[in-house]
């Protein structure tokens, strides 16, 4: 077959796994409290099927990139697929809790390697003036998985069973494996790979599984085991960091955390993703449990914060640029805080169309916010320590986002359990503190340089 045709397919085979990686995390939040009636768990403690898959990604993360110079990036390509497709039907047999969250786990695996493998395959097979097309492409997954995910999560809850949430995914994933099977194109693999760090994966690794069992727990710290998983997660952060700190081929370069708005940036990234994790897990939940409203009307909820999360990407570069990242950082911060608070003030009886224009202005500022800090945290990295960062800005999504749906599971539980009133005012109180938190990065943000990110003409949205 023609190799030019295989080219001009790639970025469609990537951006299909994509899709399907994207999808169907933005499905599950919407199933949770069906799985959890048909599992006869309380909907409010099921955030260890979450918080498996995030934490998987996290774990394998590091890997993908080696792992495709090592063995090739079809190979490594065709491994993600059949992981993640694996997953989805190990998920879909599951009969408890615990067999959802392995299988989660597995899909994560196959998830970890499926966004990263498959740009970098596109970036192999297309030279660099073709860059801003293709990955544009590609973005295009990304924003529309989450926008019709919690939608079609519900429609299906509803209609079919949740089952269907994983079961889709079987035959995108057999199309997807046949197609870059027979149609991608070759790939040289590396002559020269590095040799990897696996001491360092494992004491990393070893961190980020206690941090899990810590997170999926259902009950509440201070709890002695949760405690003391807790304190061994950051003595092995600690070892990881003297293994790291003179080692050149490190998992992880500690050199570049001296680059001021690199080092901002990832701390801000994780407090943030904190709350981005908090919510979208949150809200179904809130949505269905609280204020009695069906899967499919849940679903339909959540719309407002896809449109308006695309729509701000249209314009986040501008407003970075003129404001600076400083300034902007700061106010969006804040404006962000207040629309998350405002949620505290839905009851039974607020319309419909009020709870949908502030989701919507919700999406909005998140947007605006990851955009932000995720190019705060890469505009000022050397291109010898790009790979690098960017690997570390990937864990610290995940690692954030999950400890975010722990936080929040835990807050409202904890709430419940001191006498709340109501199931109401226990996620009334959970926003409060959720946005409290939010807001606490606007002082982290004060140290932002001035400078950060003079140094271009434009800003790159990631």
């Amino acid at each position: 077959m023609n190799n030019q045709f295989k080219i001009k397919l790639m970025p469609w085979l990537a951006a299909t796994a994509m899709f399907m990686q994207m999808l169907d995390g933005s499905v599950l939040n919407t199933a949770i409290p069906s799985i959890a009636e048909s599992f006869g768990e309380n909907p409010l403690q099921m955030q260890a099927v979450v918080i498996s898959y995030l934490l998987s990604v996290a774990i394998f993360l590091p890997i993908a990139g080696w792992a495709s110079d090592k063995f090739g990036i079809k190979k490594a390509f065709l491994f993600a697929i059949a992981g993640f497709t694996a997953g989805s039907l190990l998920c879909a047999m599951s009969d408890s809790l615990f067999t959802l969250s392995v299988s989660r786990a597995l899909q994560g695996m196959g998830g970890a390697f499926l966004v990263p493998v498959g740009r970098l395959a596109v970036l192999k097979v297309y030279p660099r003036s073709q860059y801003v097309d293709v990955l544009s492409l590609m973005v295009l997954p990304a924003l529309i998985g989450p926008l019709i995910g919690p939608l079609l999560g519900g429609v299906i809850v509803q209609y079919a069973s949740w089952h269907w949430i994983f079961l889709i995914n079987i035959p995108i994933g057999i199309v997807c494996f046949l197609a870059a099977l027979y149609f991608m194109p070759f790939i040289e693999r590396e002559k020269n790979v590095n040799k990897f760090d696996f001491k360092g994966f494992f004491i990393f690794d070893f961190a980020l599984l206690l941090l899990f069992a810590v997170g999926a727990s259902k009950r509440i710290l201070p709890d002695f085991s949760n405690l003391w998983f807790l304190i061994l997660a950051l003595i092995l952060i600690g070892f990881y960091i003297l293994h790291a700190r003179n080692k050149q081929d490190a998992l992880f370069n500690l050199e570049m955390f001296k680059i001021p708005s690199f080092s901002l940036g990832i701390t801000g990234n994780l407090i943030i993703r904190l709350v981005g994790g908090a919510l979208p897990f949150l809200a179904p939940l809130f949505f269905q449990t609280a204020l009695g409203f069906s899967p499919a009307k849940s679903g339909a909820m959540l719309l407002p914060m896809g449109i308006t999360a695309i729509f701000a990407k249209t314009f986040a570069a501008k407003l970075i640029l003129k404001f600076g990242y400083k300034n902007f950082l700061i106010a969006n911060t804040a404006l962000l805080s207040v629309f998350i608070m405002m949620l505290a003030l839905i009851k039974v009886s607020t319309p419909d169309y009020l709870i949908l224009i502030l989701l919507g202005f919700i999406g909005m500022a998140n947007s605006l916010q990851f955009t932000a800090i995720n190019t705060l945290a890469l505009i000022d990295v050397p291109d010898k320590f790009m790979s690098g960062a960017n690997n570390i800005l990937a864990v610290s999504f995940q690692v954030s986002m999950s400890l975010g749906v722990a936080l929040a599971a835990l807050l409202v539980a904890f709430v419940s359990q001191k006498g709340g009133e109501s199931l109401l005012f226990s996620f009334h109180i959970t926003y409060i503190i959720v946005g409290i938190l939010s807001f606490s990065c606007s002082f982290l943000f004060l140290f932002v340089p001035k400078n950060a990110g003079n140094n271009i003409k434009d800003a790159n949205v990631y």
